[in-house]
């Protein structure tokens, strides 16, 4: 054991809060660490898995952080991981699960050698299902024959726990994952398993294949075969009696809908929402390409859509950079700054949303004009501002674009920018790239040298304020876009209200772009901060 890890080994006390948390900060500081460094923290770390987290929330957020922190030790910790995993009780089984999980293929080979070792002990068998249960990269398919075989074991919780992460994979891998063999063989096993005398079984077998139906995975006839079960299981039929065990009729009544006959002439516009491509623009912010023909075939210039990554997961609104109607697909840019947001940067290719809701909003207000057109993005808002400007381009105007970042690196989508603008001006605080200084500099050099009839800014709070009253003496046209605080994205909760000229508008109904001269930014930066505290919390305890 090194000198530099001994002292932080040490230092750790399972029983206060404070000092597992100036532990892990301590570790978020290290670089450079030896394999045997890792695998001693990885050891004592683990150790705040089995402390009683019940009615303690600071302790469950500082577990998952152990968690995160252990994964990204990478191979060298997951030797000591499994090694926990198959004697740990079930709650510390579940984060030293997720953990393994973050590791990807390795991690799935490592966990089906240690499932060979550990054939006679179903107990071990319970905790490297649950941990196969939370992987989503379509490696852990390697897995499934063994799971199959675990959901005919004589231990009726064995068979439970395969039958669970079967739904739970089902849910979480592509469904190209799934190749047609293996899809028979998870209906024949599952739907078997309807009828077992434990009513814990029949419970995960309804939900596999609740779950199956959920994400697409089972052909007409199959879907049939479980609508009718799911009927005789809640006694809606003359020739069953009902299940007399609640937790399995719970779970046929919930998933019933997604079975039935009607939800067969659903299926055409149903839309996978599958993840086509990802590409790092840079850290901790992507590029997805989704695959959603409906939506694309129906977008305009300025609209956004709403997702929600995983079941589980709060609903976002998301500017929308592009989209490709002949394919099918849907372009956005995500930066992790939040929970969901890193939820979403952690999904692959192949991972399919939950939900997207979309086009939502109104077009960006298009037109020929007789000045310049101007269009200025910050950060990911640089995205946002793509669409529009080559609606506006095609309408014959001049379009110059401006991009603002703190440096180079952080220039986001400057060709795609460019090929829909005439000319592109990248500025940067600290003077990397483009001109040093801020987006208003460039407005300004650009307003001096010519007339200009139309700016739009998308970006933080700050520059669009700036923009706007940079714009307003000369009284140029000037629309920001404006990312008020969302529910339900149609105007009817009210949670996304802002002032305009002294009006109140929703931002999702009557936006999100309004007349920056207009716009009571004050209250739009209060209401942003509402739940700062709360989204604080909430990325603690951010999971797999």
């Amino acid at each position: 054991m090194t000198d530099r890890v001994k002292g932080i080994i040490e230092s750790i006390n399972i029983d206060s809060e404070e000092a597992i948390g100036r532990v892990l900060d301590q570790l978020d500081t290290l670089s450079k660490l030896t394999d045997g460094e890792k695998t001693d923290l990885a050891a004592v770390l683990t150790t705040i898995f089995y402390h009683d987290h019940a009615g303690k929330p600071d302790m469950t957020r500082l577990a998952n952080r152990a968690e995160k922190q252990i994964a990204r030790f990478g191979e060298a910790a997951l030797g000591t991981l499994t090694a926990e995993l198959t004697d740990a009780d079930p709650e510390s089984a579940a984060h030293l699960g997720r953990a393994i999980a973050l590791n990807g293929e390795k991690a799935v080979a490592i966990l089906l050698d240690t499932w060979n070792n550990k054939r006679d002990d179903d107990f071990a068998i319970i905790n490297i299902v649950q941990a196969l249960s939370y992987f989503r990269s379509d490696a852990v398919i390697k897995s499934m024959p063994e799971i199959l075989v675990a959901a005919k074991s004589k231990n009726h919780q064995v068979r439970a726990a395969a039958l669970y992460a079967l739904g739970k994979l089902a849910l979480r891998l592509s469904a190209e994952a799934f190749d047609e063999k293996l899809r028979l063989k998870m209906f024949d096993t599952s739907f078997n398993l309807l009828s077992d005398s434990k009513p814990l079984v029949r419970k995960d077998a309804a939900r596999a294949l609740g779950k199956m139906i959920k994400k697409g995975i089972l052909i007409p006839c199959q879907r049939k075969k479980v609508f009718k079960a799911f009927n005789a299981i809640l006694g809606n039929d003359e020739q069953h009696e009902w299940d007399n065990a609640f937790i399995v009729r719970h779970e046929a009544c919930h998933f019933l809908p997604y079975c039935s006959e009607a939800e067969t002439l659903a299926d055409k516009y149903r839309q996978s929402y599958r993840i086509v491509s990802k590409r790092e623009l840079c850290d901790k912010t992507f590029h997805f390409a989704i695959e959603a023909p409906f939506i694309a075939n129906k977008l305009q210039a300025g609209q956004f859509i709403i997702v929600r990554p995983h079941g589980l997961s709060e609903r976002i609104p998301l500017s929308i950079c592009g989209w490709d109607a002949d394919a099918g697909t849907i372009h956005i840019i995500v930066m992790a700054v939040g929970k969901t947001s890193s939820e979403i940067n952690a999904m692959n290719v192949g991972d399919c949303f939950t939900d997207v809701v979309g086009p939502l909003g109104e077009r960006s207000h298009v037109k020929k004009h007789e000045g310049t057109c101007v269009v200025i993005g910050g950060g990911y808002g640089t995205g946002a501002i793509i669409p529009t400007a080559r609606d506006l381009k095609a309408l014959g105007n001049k379009v110059i674009g401006i991009v603002g970042a703190r440096n180079k690196d952080l220039l986001l989508m400057m060709d795609e920018l460019g090929e829909a603008c005439d000319e592109v001006r990248p500025t940067t605080n600290d003077g990397s790239a483009g001109k040093e200084g801020l987006v208003t500099d460039v407005l300004k050099e650009i307003m001096d040298r010519e007339k200009v009839s139309h700016v739009l800014a998308v970006g933080p709070v700050p520059m669009m304020k700036a923009v706007s009253e940079m714009t307003r003496a000369d009284g140029i046209e000037t629309f920001v876009s404006l990312n008020a605080i969302m529910v339900d994205g149609t105007g009817m909760c009210g949670a996304c209200r802002v002032s305009i000229g002294g009006e109140t508008k929703f931002a999702c109904f009557h936006g999100p772009d309004f007349n920056g001269h207009e716009v009571d930014f004050d209250q739009l930066v209060k209401r942003q901060k509402m739940f700062v505290k709360e989204e604080k919390k909430a990325l603690a305890t951010l999971e797999i």
